[in-house]
């Protein structure tokens, strides 16, 4: 029975395999070299080291190999021979042919024998075999330990460290100390995929190492469509004062499997939500004409209409229930990726990698992370608007990524489009029976509000539409629909049903979006707490309250020195005491009471003095 080391070359059910594991129980532990993910444990007697394979097939020369073809066909002829006389003749027949020894030709019937290729007829190296080791059973032993216990953990300590320790108790044990380079050798002959695992993690070892087949595949226009987000690699800067960065904004995009198409895009400043989702929906299924016209761009964007299928992946935004409300009204299927299968969206995820390529041509890009930024000062360098950076980033769409060609497709992403509406129809923008406006009741956001006689009023705004005028003064609170990304006309459905757009009543009405106008409601309050007006406000404060205190102490100083002079007129004789203030208590001398028949007490009245009844 052969002796099999870890890392050896195996030959087991004629598959070439490693051995990870030593034997055990009569079993030894094996990987496929061409699938790292394949691991088996088979009975020892069954695996045979694997045959010398000198070099690729590459690397051979016609004269070489077709010197190994002879060779190698002779000895498959003797091994095919029925009996050992037969046998005996062929030997003699191809060792004349050949004009090689009779054991030279043995050596090759030998190991086709072990494994049927020509390759390995090929000489090999001289010297020791690869991966043959001459370290002692108890040296072996600690470094497979040590490498266990230290090297393969989750805090991947240096390998280097851990050489010390393995050389160290080889020396309090008595044995020869294994030098470093063997020792390293060892290390990186354990699977490479079993070692992520130990020290970086299950996660990363499957998305590095392992196999990862199957892919979202369709072949009609509109029949899967994937959604995604993205941090933008860019910082904008404010609409109303270009001197203020405030972040970097978040891009939802949709793209056609079949023909790479853009067919949908959202840009906000908001992080990733429902409402990202259910805005880049809407963007899709309707044309984008209008869309261009608001951004003031021209070109060819055809894509609309209603998709088969939406493919997204697991997160919390994209399981909201008025998304699946939504596409359920349109008859469009939700699919969610495998969980761990990341490559399903792969098509999404390099586009987004493409587009954020592209925003790093913008003053301000971040870089994909601070090692690439450098020096360079990204907020001091920003020069875009949101609005701007919607413009730049459609047109990169529309313009550009649409009309290059596209590496898996061959043809520009248009032309595909093209081709496909050519020979398949696309389902109309909507079906039968809606209009464009009818989407945002579904899909917008909204907020309960009353219908007054200036409006609608949302975000400090007031809106109008003439058809509203029925509703005003009922006091019922009614969903008012609204773009998180134009401010300047909200959706209301009116008395009849139909939805209506209210527009901005305002004569320099702009189209900010939610993000922005809450960031200068912010940054204006920001500005009225700032320190200098805080400490003038609070000494105005402060003067305020002295002023009312010394007022108040003022006149009360001045009434009680009148009441003094008063009093001292009034003994001195100046002042008749008649004149004095007559007290408004009652006396506190008893009255004297007198009895009538009624027996009604009435009090003797005194001089000066109002009559009362009891």
């Amino acid at each position: 029975m052969s002796t099999f080391n870890l890392g050896s070359e195996v030959v087991y059910q004629g598959l070439r395999m490693k051995v990870i594991d030593g034997v055990y129980n009569g079993a030894i532990t094996l990987v496929d070299l061409n699938d790292a993910s394949a691991m088996c444990q088979v009975p020892v007697q069954d695996v045979i080291l694997a045959p010398h394979v000198a070099k690729p097939l590459t690397q051979f020369d016609l004269v070489e190999w077709h010197g190994l073809e002879r060779l190698g066909g002779a000895a498959r002829e003797i091994i095919a021979a029925p009996t050992a006389q037969d046998r005996k003749v062929r030997y003699e027949k191809h060792v004349l042919a050949l004009g090689c020894s009779k054991r030279t030709l043995e050596r090759a019937v030998k190991k086709i024998m072990a494994f049927d290729s020509i390759r390995v007829l090929a000489a090999g190296k001289s010297g020791r075999r690869s991966g043959t080791r001459y370290l002692d059973a108890p040296v072996e032993t600690i470094i497979c330990e040590q490498l266990n216990q230290n090297w393969l953990v989750g805090n991947k300590p240096h390998l280097s460290d851990v050489i010390d320790q393995i050389q160290s108790e080889c020396r309090k044990r008595g044995l020869s100390e294994p030098c470093t380079t063997t020792i390293r050798r060892r290390a990186m002959s354990l699977d490479a995929y079993q070692v992520m695992v130990l020290r970086e993690g299950a996660k990363k070892a499957k998305y590095t190492l392992a196999a990862m087949p199957g892919h979202i595949d369709a072949a009609l226009a509109l029949e899967t469509v994937q959604i995604d987000h993205t941090l933008a690699d860019v910082i904008l800067v404010s609409e109303r004062n270009r001197t203020i960065p405030i972040g970097r904004p978040w891009v939802t995009l949709a793209i056609d499997v079949a023909t790479r198409m853009v067919v949908g895009v959202y840009i906000t400043l908001e992080p990733p939500s429902a409402v990202s989702v259910a805005m880049c929906l809407v963007n899709a299924l309707v044309p984008k004409g209008a869309f261009l016209s608001l951004l003031g761009l021209k070109g060819s964007w055809p894509v609309a209409g209603v998709m088969q299928c939406i493919h997204l992946d697991n997160a919390r935004e994209f399981h909201s229930e008025a998304l699946q409300r939504g596409c359920s009204e349109l008859g469009i299927d939700i699919q969610y990726r495998p969980v761990d299968s990341p490559h399903y969206g792969g098509i999404i995820e390099r586009l987004i990698g493409t587009f954020m390529g592209r925003c790093r041509l913008l003053p301000g890009a971040t870089q994909s992370n601070v090692a690439k930024r450098g020096d360079y000062d990204s907020e001091a360098k920003a020069v875009m608007t949101l609005s701007e950076f919607k413009a730049f980033f459609v047109n990169e769409i529309v313009n550009v990524y649409h009309t290059k060609k596209h590496r898996t497709l061959n043809v520009p992403p248009l032309a595909k489009w093209d081709e496909l509406c050519a020979k398949n129809e696309i389902q109309p923008a909507l079906p039968a029976g809606w209009n464009d406006w009818m989407l945002p009741t579904m899909f917008y956001p909204f907020e309960m509000r009353v219908i007054g006689r200036t409006g609608v009023q949302f975000e400090n705004r007031l809106y109008w539409h003439d058809d509203l005028e029925d509703w005003i003064g009922d006091k019922v609170k009614r969903p008012v629909f609204y773009d998180p990304g134009d401010l300047s006309k909200v959706i209301v459905r009116g008395p009849t049903g139909v939805p209506l757009v209210a527009d901005d009543t305002r004569m320099n009405a702009d189209h900010l979006s939610l993000a922005e106008y809450k960031y200068d409601r912010k940054h204006d309050r920001a500005l009225g707490r700032a320190p200098a007006l805080l400490e003038q406000l609070d000494q105005g404060l402060d003067t305020r309250q002295d002023l009312k205190e010394r007022a108040t102490k003022a006149t009360k100083t001045a009434h009680r020195q009148a009441a003094i002079a008063k009093g001292k007129q009034i003994r001195a004789g100046t002042i008749p005491s008649d004149t004095a203030p007559k007290s408004s208590e009652p006396p506190n001398e008893p009255l004297q009471l007198s009895f009538n028949k009624s027996s009604t007490y009435l009090p003797v009245r005194r001089k000066g003095e109002t009559a009362w009844m009891r």
